[in-house]
């Protein structure tokens, strides 16, 4: 498929996830307080551990074995908070969406209820993710080689663990298994990696143009009204796209079990990974 060909059906994606969006607008609410939820998951545990340990962490971090150790340690749980929150709405957002495109009725209360009956298993996945992020992070700080590695590794990784979260919360599987049933589908149905034709990053990155435009325009107006309403609608593009492309993971993981997809033609669906 040409270059031009895969972006034109990439951009088709995109918008039939939009449009999918903006009818059942209820959608955005997930990624708007997973963010919200982990601004003050994060504020409370980190702000709460040096209200309780004072000056003594930067005394431990200074220490240059044991600094090391206690830094790998609170990434670990930054990952662990991190990934246990935003796989929690991940989840309840996929359920509501693959009810969407099952053409049922659903609500935010049905998404958040299914999340919380899967809750076991998301933890489980966090200490998994959070293990393998902690262990990229080494590999950064190991040298050039070391950052090659871990984004090569981390490459692979978001590839095999693309259908993990629908995966984990609809199948009876392990952490484990889950992981395995992802790059299960990824081998066997879709190809061994993604095709450039999701446009996803092009919309995120031309949100940012347009915020970074109307911010300076504005900013001319009055400073503060130039800052406000870009970085409010820098959030806004971040909440809508984060939506937008749960969506299509959805509709992506109901095609590759011979479910309904909604308004999503299922050949686009087939190129969106380029096949073996």
């Amino acid at each position: 498929m040409e270059f031009f060909s895969r972006l034109q059906n990439g951009w088709q994606l995109a918008m039939v996830s939009f449009a999918t969006i903006n009818r059942n607008k209820s959608l955005l609410l997930f990624p708007v307080f997973s963010s919200i939820a982990l601004v003050l998951v994060l504020a409370t545990f980190f702000g709460g551990s040096y209200f309780l340990v004072g000056e003594d962490i930067t005394a431990l971090l200074a220490d240059d074995q044991m600094g090391q150790i206690a830094g790998y340690i609170l990434i670990f749980i930054y990952y662990l908070v991190n990934f246990s929150v935003i796989v929690f709405f991940n989840a309840a957002l996929i359920h509501c969406a693959i009810k969407i495109l099952n053409g049922e009725e659903t609500h935010m209360s049905e998404g958040l209820s299914f999340a919380m009956s899967r809750i076991d298993k998301i933890l489980g996945w966090a200490v998994l993710a959070a293990t393998v992020g902690t262990l990229l992070q080494f590999l950064q700080n190991t040298g050039k080689i070391g950052k090659i590695v871990a984004s090569l590794l981390g490459m692979a990784w978001s590839i095999l663990t693309f259908f993990v979260v629908p995966v984990l919360v609809y199948q009876n599987l392990s952490v484990f298994d889950s992981v395995k049933e992802s790059g299960r589908l990824m081998r066997e149905k879709w190809g061994e990696s993604l095709a450039g034709n999701v446009s996803f990053g092009l919309f995120y990155f031309l949100g940012l143009i347009a915020a970074v435009i109307l911010a300076i325009l504005l900013f001319k107006v009055h400073p503060v009204l130039g800052i406000l309403v870009g970085v409010a609608t820098i959030l806004l593009v971040g909440t809508v796209i984060t939506a937008a492309r749960t969506v299509f993971v959805a509709a992506v993981y109901n095609r590759t079990i011979g479910q309904p997809t909604g308004d999503f033609d299922d050949d686009l669906l087939d190129s969106a990974f380029v096949q073996k």
